[in-house]
């Protein structure tokens, strides 16, 4: 599972991923500081089923706090894209390739209208314009791959596009769905009205990438307006306010020992200077508690409100609910929905896949066949020949 943060320049998607991943791409205040694409792992927050179990489990990554478990997940920022991209303006073939495996994407608007489309200081810029022109962008990159691999496939037909749209994350039954949605036949050759094929680069778009919105500089005066006209314009969208630079300063300060900061609530420690327990202060005061930083949620909700993914927790002992080891629910692991046992048993290792007999449910002790359907918060045991 692959979640792309992305946007025009300036808009803050290298500070929104460094606050969900902890980690340190490059932050600055002008256009491009994103060149090369920045991975890294995030974390979803869950409720965990030790709790239910009577035990108290030992992530191998992440925590778990209170019965709020981290769940990992992939990550990916890429440089801010521009207006022509899909043309290759500011390397915008590439920055749009390094977002071709991504399963969902974190459109991040500046919510304050601070900065313009180039990611220029501007005033009451309109943040609903930075997405029309990403999703633009977006939309005019599906429908120059279709066209290229349209012709490529005329020979052979449906299956053979649909093959060579792989790499898009478009897979045939997504293909046959959605252009039979649009009326168009399997007859790949009659494929030719541009407006109806760029319809079909939209709905596949929308299918394979959905976009939830990160309407951020929530800390900026103007922002509550622009966060208004953002869910105006994108009323089926989900459109969180966040404020990613007052994320991590609480990150920080929890770091250097300054606070006490769960992702919800502060507590100010004693002690510290007093410049530093005033900025703490006016981002509680200013931002958690009126609308939190945003981090945590948005993530959440492009898991599970767009992409409806589900946990399963994978164990070796069954009655236990532990590793080998000993350590009750070790790993959580992300699926898509709908996912089977035998694709839980290859997000775990490929030979578990390949030498799968069955998989028990260590809650209900019940065996379960390679095609049962895993819900959320399954804790399954796999057991293979090997």
């Amino acid at each position: 599972m692959l979640i792309g943060i992305v946007g025009l320049p300036n808009k803050g998607k290298s500070t929104l991923f460094n606050a969900l991943t902890h980690g340190h791409a490059a932050v600055a205040n002008y256009p491009f500081t994103t060149i090369d694409p920045n991975k890294g792992v995030a974390f979803l927050r869950v409720t965990c089923p030790c709790a239910g179990l009577g035990k108290k489990c030992t992530p191998r990554t992440g925590s778990c706090n209170n019965g709020e478990r981290d769940v990992p997940v992939n990550v990916v920022d890429v440089a801010g894209l521009v207006e022509g991209a899909h043309a290759g303006h500011g390397r915008g073939n590439q920055f749009l390739a390094d977002l071709s495996q991504a399963d969902a994407l974190i459109c991040v608007a500046d919510a304050s209208g601070g900065t313009d489309g180039g990611g220029n200081p501007a005033k009451g810029h309109d943040p609903a314009e930075d997405v029309r022109i990403l999703e633009s962008e977006i939309d005019y990159w599906f429908l120059d791959i279709i066209k290229r691999n349209l012709l490529k496939a005329k020979g052979r037909g449906f299956s053979e596009l649909a093959a060579n749209l792989s790499g898009i994350r478009v897979s045939e039954e997504v293909l046959r769905r959605v252009s039979a949605r649009l009326g168009m036949t399997e007859e790949i050759a009659t494929w030719k009205e541009e407006k109806q094929m760029l319809a079909l680069a939209q709905a596949l778009r929308k299918e394979t990438k959905p976009i939830a919105i990160a309407a951020n500089k929530m800390d900026l005066p103007g922002a509550s307006d622009g966060l208004a006209r953002l869910k105006e314009a994108f009323p089926d969208y989900v459109v969180i306010p966040t404020a990613a630079d007052a994320e991590l300063a609480l990150q920080k300060a929890k770091e250097l020992g300054m606070a006490d900061y769960d992702g919800k609530s502060l507590t100010i420690r004693e002690g510290i200077p007093p410049k530093l327990a005033d900025a703490l202060r006016s981002i509680d005061e200013h931002v958690l508690k009126k609308t939190g930083t945003g981090v945590r949620e948005i993530l959440n909700r492009v898991a599970f409100d767009l992409l409806r993914c589900v946990v399963a927790y994978p164990v070796e002992d069954e009655k236990h609910f532990s590793d080998h080891f000993g350590k009750v629910l070790p790993d959580a692991i992300l699926l898509p929905p709908n996912s089977t046992a035998h694709q839980l048993a290859a997000a775990i290792h490929t030979d578990l896949a390949t030498h799968f007999l069955y998989a028990l449910n260590a809650k209900t002790g019940m065996r379960i066949s390679k095609d049962h359907v895993i819900a959320d918060g399954d804790i399954i045991k796999i057991v293979s020949t090997k």
